[in-house]
């Protein structure tokens, strides 16, 4: 399967889907946000004319003019077609109701011509549950008029208004047994099963007089088995589209009225409230973990995959929600990585979404991700210790054996010199001892430290904080030529890269005191490094970029990096607030530059990427994204 790029996602938890901009549906994720992905092809096509005697069009077709956009503050997505030789619109909208098993298609086809307009709506799917290409069956059930597909423990049923004609068939070869190549003459010849690879095609005839519309409803109902599946495709059709449609504004608006008001102009809180929507779309509601991105990329063809949860990310998604007034989804990721803790009292590099361990590159001795258990501590710690202000939070005695582990695994880790022993970047790529993760092992023991005394256990709770003064005093000593560098190599030399996640030093860390004039001026400094080697021009702004020398996609500019910046010059502009009002006018205005920038270059429907494409060929890359979505909320609520 190919790299493809999703423009839009829907989704509610249970069931996740990513769409392109002509309608295709690219991704059918269940029974996790995370496995399996179901659809190799889910593409919807035009005959125009009587059958046999029209023409052919697949909607991604250049014959079609397209538009996309989400309704406001909702995650129900439309698309808008408009073919250009005859005055045909097509109108999908896109959704899955709050509380369903299943994503919903309404499809409006409107003649907005003088003339009638005569032809077949088509819609072609190859799903392979399960991730399998074989040993599936399909069905076609007459009595409900819905086609059923199942493998072990999956089935997907589609349907809703009745198909005119339908076809089931083989896709090992586009011959005479597949449903897509009988859908090329606009009939479909009413094949009702097949077993094997298989795939199925439905048709609905259009006969609209000018400023006539037809409505096609379809819906896609998932289930652990058949008679689960049928049962919930039959509720959904029982309430139609119209009012399950209805139910999805109402959840978003729901969800979004329990969010913190912001007072800053109308397109950053629609930026807002979006990045909110996508945090629903990203989170898995039965296990509380968070996509860093849907999969888009199953067989690492460009990158080694987006989705699997990273606890970095999750992190700094939970955080972001709780921070904006979603304080359950901390409690319940942290309930997670209770769960997903190792033995050795580390956590992997990601994960499935069911605890497994996924495929990882930096579990190895000397070369373990050690943000990655940073992180899971920080929000056990953060959790544990959300309560009023010098009293214990109520989950501390449920996650203090995780932190208490976790955090002496991590202490293991320091080396004498204050830094931590060899591990892996940030990024996944070098081995060597970083400012980055030595500030993630020192924010974690220092909360650490406060669990461990709210907890009783005030010696183990001086021991961290000892070393966490250590770790600063070390981290510190590695400023040099106005910045920090990236580290130390394996060698024992200093590595002076100008890395953007040295940000990290203060946004999320807080290693730096920016009341502290010294530090502050450190970090002031660093930042304009960071500017200086790493911002790059691009369309009338400037994004910033992950590091120097940086090849992944050529380089490209960091969506993610751009609104790390933005945050960390907010943490400049509270700094200065009083002492100094025009220079935290200005460092305001810069960082709402750096927003603008990374909202400008989102999905054509507002997701943000984790990186920005330098390349017409990928414009943007893994959207929508955890982490870059929890930095624009961060940074809204900050302005």
């Amino acid at each position: 399967m190919p790299v493809y790029l999703p423009s839009g996602a829907i989704g509610n938890g249970s069931i996740l889907s990513t769409l392109g901009a002509s309608g295709e549906i690219m991704t059918l994720f269940y029974p996790r946000v995370d496995f399996a992905q179901n659809v190799n092809e889910c593409l919807p096509a035009l005959y125009v004319g009587d059958p046999g005697r029209g023409t052919f069009l697949w909607c991604f077709q250049s014959e079609f003019e397209r538009s996309q956009s989400y309704v406001p503050d909702t995650n129900i997505l439309t698309t808008n077609l408009r073919l250009s030789s005859t005055p045909l619109r097509i109108t999908f909208t896109d959704f899955a109701p709050p509380t369903a098993t299943c994503i919903v298609r309404t499809v409006d086809c409107e003649n907005l011509g003088p003339d009638a307009f005569t032809g077949t709506f088509l819609h072609y799917f190859d799903l392979r549950l399960g991730e399998v290409s074989g040993k599936q069956a399909v069905r076609y059930v007459p009595e409900d008029g819905l086609v059923m597909q199942y493998f072990r423990d999956i089935t997907i049923i589609v349907g809703g208004t009745r198909a005119d004609v339908f076809r089931c068939g083989k896709s090992v070869a586009e011959d005479d047994h597949s449903a897509k190549t009988d859908m090329y003459d606009g009939h479909l010849n009413g094949q009702p099963e097949d077993i094997g690879q298989v795939n199925f095609s439905l048709g609905w005839h259009l006969t609209l007089q000018p400023g006539e519309t037809r409505r096609i409803e379809i819906i896609f109902s998932c289930g652990e088995t058949r008679e689960e599946a049928q049962q919930r495709f039959r509720k959904a059709t029982s309430k139609g589209a119209a009012r399950l449609q209805e139910e999805t504004s109402e959840s978003a608006a729901a969800w979004l009225a329990r969010a913190h008001p912001v007072n800053v102009e109308d397109g950053l809180l629609r930026a807002y409230y979006r990045a909110l929507l996508s945090m629903q779309l990203l989170v898995d509601r039965h296990t509380g973990s968070f996509l860093a991105a849907p999969e888009f990329d199953p067989a690492y063809l460009q990158c080694g995959g987006y989705g699997y949860c990273w606890p970095r990310d999750a992190t700094e998604a939970a955080i972001a929600l709780r921070d904006a007034g979603y304080p359950e989804y901390l409690n319940h990721l942290a309930e997670w990585y209770v769960a997903a803790q190792q033995p050795s009292g580390l956590w992997a590099q990601r994960y499935w979404a069911d605890q497994h361990v996924g495929p990882s590159w930096s579990l190895r001795e000397d070369f373990h991700q050690i943000d990655q258990s940073a992180a899971a501590v920080i929000a056990l710690a953060e959790a544990s210790l959300d309560a009023e202000p010098g009293e214990p939070g109520p989950a501390l005695a449920e996650y203090w054996p995780a932190v208490r582990e976790g955090a002496l695994a991590l202490e293991n880790m320091i080396a004498p010199n204050g830094l931590h022993k060899l591990a892996c970047d940030l990024w996944e790529t070098y081995c060597g001892v970083f400012v980055y993760s030595s500030a993630a092992l020192y924010q974690a023991l220092a909360l650490a430290a406060r669990c461990a005394e709210a907890a009783g256990e005030d010696c183990l709770g001086k021991r961290w904080g000892e070393a966490t003064a250590r770790m600063k005093e070390a981290v510190i000593a590695l400023y040099d030529r106005g910045y920090f560098p990236r580290g130390l190599m394996p060698s024992g030399h200093v590595d002076h890269v100008v890395d953007s996640s040295t940000l990290g030093l203060v946004e999320p860390f807080g290693l730096l005191n920016l009341s502290d004039a010294s530090e502050r001026r450190m970090y002031e400094s660093n930042l304009a490094m960071i500017e200086g080697r790493l911002a790059q021009e691009f369309h009338s702004g400037r994004g910033i970029r992950r590091y120097e020398g940086d090849a992944y996609l050529n380089g490209v500019i960091g969506c993610v990096n751009t609104l790390w910046m933005a945050r960390s010059l907010l943490h400049l502009e509270s700094a200065y607030r009083k002492a100094d009002p025009w220079k935290s006018a200005d460092l305001r205005h810069r960082a709402v530059d750096y927003i603008n920038f990374a909202l400008a270059h989102a999905t054509p429907t507002g997701l943000l990427p984790e990186l920005i494409g330098l390349s017409p060929d990928t414009p943007y890359w893994a959207a929508p994204h955890a982490w870059a979505s929890g930095l624009l909320i961060k940074c809204v609520l900050a302005l």
